[in-house]
């Protein structure tokens, strides 16, 4: 299997990285490209469990081909 690496640098704080992207409200926006109205419960903290939901409470899975 190959693997492939991204990266991107971005000239911010990461403070204002963190909140942009994974602050409740912005979650939803940013998201709504895919499935609006998408949200999570849960917490961010290393080790901590997640769940990202559709509208309508719906478990959010992806795959990967």
């Amino acid at each position: 299997m190959k693997t492939i690496h991204f990266a991107i640098s971005i000239n911010a704080p990461k403070e204002k990285v963190w909140h942009t992207m994974l602050d409740p409200e912005n979650f939803k926006i940013w998201t709504a490209e895919f499935c609006e109205g998408s949200y999570f419960e849960g917490s961010w903290a290393k080790g901590s469990k997640i769940k990202f939901l559709t509208p309508d409470g719906e478990n959010i899975h992806s795959q990967c081909h």
